[in-house]
């Protein structure tokens, strides 16, 4: 199944100067529209999303969907598994400066850089991410209902951060970076368009009139996991050989990695 994005279980906060006032706060009636000081800054007051795949940085995003990472001075570990997370920065502005820190259940780790990243770089953080937090779950949380022979199987819960249904796609288009697929954004967590980074030149795309997508897990999830491809459909055509021709076995091509575009 997708879900949503995932919830940390934290609450991500700023503290805001003395001096600020209600009507200073995004949100307020009459509120100004703030102005970051540098163009690399992370508005602290708007973070809606964190992820953290190494000791070293995290990676957050706002509420305008662009995202930073956040390196640290010294390791900070396991934030994701903070219950409280606090981002202090003065006058409310995350830039890289002396200062700034990330709170983590009291623990304060000192900011040494921000910087903007893309989405892609933001996707593959989040799916680390979400594979170590999923790690440290109980072994013995298994979901799916049994089969025929009484026999349960773990259902991988991807996100729309680096997953897309194969049910929702609307339509695809190659490019010389890769394929592009249009999804139905109200099941992709409001994502409409998702990029596919294929191993290799895929030259069999060429002369598909449709494809489909196979995922690797059986859940038709396409997240770039092992087994996860694009394969070229039938036609329709009378005489077209694919027609009988099962699905595994059609030439295709690998997805590496999917992202939001």
């Amino acid at each position: 199944m997708i879900t949503s994005l995932r919830q940390m279980p934290l609450v991500l906060a700023c503290l805001a100067p003395a001096s600020a006032t209600a009507e200073a706060l995004p949100g307020s009636a009459g509120a100004p529209d703030r102005i970051a000081p540098a163009a690399s800054c992370l508005d602290a007051r708007d973070v809606q999303q964190l992820e953290q795949s190494s000791p070293d940085a995290i990676a957050v995003r706002d509420g305008r969907g662009q995202a930073f990472r956040i390196a640290f001075s010294v390791a900070c570990p396991a934030v994701n598994e903070g219950r409280q997370v606090r981002l202090d920065a003065p006058q409310g502005w995350a830039c890289g400066q002396p200062g700034e820190q990330v709170v983590v259940d009291g623990r304060h780790c000192a900011i040494r850089a921000v910087t903007p990243i893309d989405t892609r770089a933001f996707s593959q953080v989040a799916r680390e991410s979400s594979a170590q937090y999923a790690a440290t779950l109980p072994t013995v949380t298994v979901t799916g209902k049994a089969d025929a022979r009484g026999t349960r199987r773990h259902t991988f819960q991807g996100t729309p951060e680096f997953c897309f249904a194969a049910r929702h796609v609307r339509s695809w288009n190659e490019d010389p970076k890769g394929v592009v697929v249009e999804t139905n954004p109200r099941r992709s967590g409001g994502h409409r368009y998702y990029r596919l980074e294929l191993a290799g030149s895929c030259t069999i795309l060429a002369g598909g009139h449709t494809v489909e997508f196979q995922s690797g897990f059986q859940n038709g999830l396409i997240c770039g996991n092992p087994g996860d491809r694009i394969v070229v459909g039938s036609s329709g055509i009378e005489g077209d050989q694919r027609a009988g021709t099962p699905r595994f076995a059609r030439p295709g091509c690998d997805v590496l990695a999917v992202y939001p575009q």
